[in-house]
């Protein structure tokens, strides 16, 4: 979960670019948790013995509908209970003292699944049922399943999670273990691998050290599935592609990938002088946070210098009404290497 790793150590979580919002120690356990600025949250326990990972827990700060999750193809406040259940082909299995509880917004279930080639690891899927649903709920005029929708995920080492929500548990007969990867019924990449695969060409763009293609960058994201085909906004020939599962880069989360070359099929032109060959991404953030974070991450910005790429960082406002809808009030930036 954005580059975090269940066993890594808890000083890893310094890649995450800034300090945790909240610190604990609790017991044997280190408790850590992260506030981004797209309003999701990062929760991380560690043993405090040998600093190894056993939890962490990615929730859904609300002020993005469909912002997706680390597991590829769920997202937040989107993805509903019986999607959940289509996509990983039953409904796992449930801690009894989990199966359904009570919080401040509503009523919360879980779905928990063991790990395929990750002996001892559990992803569990917290979805939950708004107030506002809760009476149509009790009535029987609307189905659970329907809307219940995913507040949380949680990836875990089994051991733990038998210490703290106890070893009972209510198991749905076709229930399997899925892959973190791609589950029985998903096409996603990994998303456990998020900073290799399809994404290295993205990652070695935007870090500007050396040229690059921008259909070959692009290109690459859509037949990994990280991206879609088909673009959420053109503006002066540039595409712009939304995020079908979880991109990070040095502790941003991109909220669309861009690129333009004059070369590239994938591109057209617009009226007016051509843009520049270039491979950007938009995040939340205004210029200077944004700055700022890839800074403290060693990637500091370059001067422009012809014929070589160089990293600059620029306000960002969509033309997309769908898109300024979305993130209306937020402010956005764009991170741009490009080659004149």
């Amino acid at each position: 979960m954005s580059g975090i790793r269940l066993k890594d150590d808890l000083a890893r979580t310094s890649t995450l670019g800034q300090k945790p919002s909240a610190s604990q120690e609790m017991g044997p356990y280190s408790m850590r948790r992260w506030v981004f600025l797209d309003g999701n949250e990062l929760a991380v326990t560690a043993r405090r013995s040998d600093g190894r990972i056993v939890y962490l827990e990615s929730s859904w700060g609300r002020r993005i509908p469909g912002s997706p999750t680390d597991y590829p193809g769920v997202n937040f406040g989107e993805t509903t209970l019986a999607e959940l259940r289509a996509r990983l082909g039953s409904n796992g299995f449930s801690y009894a003292s989990r199966s359904e509880f009570k919080t401040a917004d509503g009523i919360a279930t879980t779905n928990s699944y063991e790990i395929a080639d990750t002996p001892g690891a559990v992803v569990t899927f917290v979805s939950l049922v708004r107030q506002g649903d809760i009476e149509a709920l009790r009535s029987g005029s609307r189905k659970l399943g329907e809307i219940a929708k995913v507040d949380s995920v949680i990836l875990a080492d089994a051991d733990y999670l038998n210490g703290i929500w106890g070893k009972d548990r209510r198991t749905d007969p076709a229930a399997q273990p899925v892959r973190w990867d791609n589950g029985p019924a998903a096409a996603g990449p990994a998303a456990a691998l998020i900073a290799g695969g399809s994404i290295d060409g993205l990652v070695r763009a935007l870090e500007c050290n050396s040229t690059f293609k921008p259909e070959a960058v692009l290109g690459a994201l859509q037949k990994g599935g990280v991206i879609g085909k088909k673009p959420v906004e053109v503006v002066d020939g540039i595409p712009s592609f939304e995020p079908r599962t979880r991109i990070e880069f040095h502790g941003l989360t991109v909220i669309t990938v861009q690129g333009w070359n004059h070369r590239g099929r994938m591109f057209s032109r617009g009226p007016g002088t051509a843009p520049p060959i270039h491979v950007g991404i938009t995040v939340l953030g205004d210029e200077k946070q944004v700055t700022e974070t890839l800074r403290q991450n060693g990637i500091p910005l370059s001067p422009s210098v012809e014929g070589k790429p160089f990293l600059f960082v620029s306000d960002e406002l969509y033309s997309s009404s769908e898109l300024n809808a979305k993130y209306r009030g937020r402010k956005m930036s764009e991170v741009i290497c490009s080659v004149h």
